[in-house]
């Protein structure tokens, strides 16, 4: 089963340049959404540094993310923007960890500039609260799960495989769209308790801000 990939690039420039690069970012989100499983990307700047650009864009799976990665359209638009800006920071986030970003919608797009919305997904928590989190979801799904399935007259009758077959397709989609989400809210204060998290947090919301006040967001793109 695929799952969407989130990449979020942190670039910084000079900060004479810092519209020009712009610009060039927001050509590479028109190039980026005529690829298949394209969902999306915005960029903010570092509410500290404004001379850092943070670009968040998501595709649907990492197949799809590898097409825009190895195209031509990327490397071209690559080349144009290498000596207008430095990456100093990659992240990916797919699978599980998508359970545990929060995502954000940019306001005020400009209808006129044809750009689809943009999407910022937050950090994520530490990966041992993480397990601590997906834990506290599985086991009592995986206990009520079994306990019912033991009580068909029929089923200790079939194989293990088939067994386990009908349990993960059972408990991955009830773990996807009805448990973790509420996990997830509940333990939000506790998986957010982290300085270090806090702080990228709360740069991503300035940004935001600064954003929808200004009312002109611009586009995403890829690293």
């Amino acid at each position: 089963m695929s799952s969407p990939v989130t990449v979020m690039v942190r670039r910084e420039t000079a900060e004479t340049r810092v519209d020009e690069v712009l610009a060039w970012l927001d050509q590479g989100l028109l190039l980026a959404r005529d690829f298949e499983g394209y969902l999306g990307g915005g960029v903010l700047r570092d509410a500290s540094r404004k001379n850092v650009l943070i670009t968040v864009y998501a595709f649907a799976d990492r197949r799809s993310l590898e097409r825009w990665n190895h195209s031509e359209q990327w490397h071209g638009w690559t080349r144009d923007g290498a000596p207008l800006a430095r990456v100093a920071d990659v992240q990916k986030r797919t699978g599980l960890e998508g359970w545990f970003a929060e995502i954000h919608d940019v306001p005020g797009r400009d209808p006129n500039r044809g750009r689809p919305g943009s999407a910022i997904a937050s950090a994520t928590p530490p990966r041992w609260k993480q397990a601590a989190a997906i834990w506290c979801g599985m086991l009592p799904l995986n206990i009520g799960v079994t306990s019912v399935a033991t009580q068909l007259p029929w089923w200790g009758h079939l194989p293990i495989a088939v067994r386990s077959l009908l349990l993960v397709s059972s408990l991955v989609p009830l773990m996807t769209f009805v448990v973790m989400p509420a996990v997830t809210r509940v333990l939000r204060p506790w998986l957010r308790r982290d300085p270090a998290l806090a702080r990228n947090e709360q740069l991503l919301r300035d940004a935001l801000d600064s954003l929808g006040s200004a009312g002109s967001p611009r586009g995403g793109e890829r690293g």
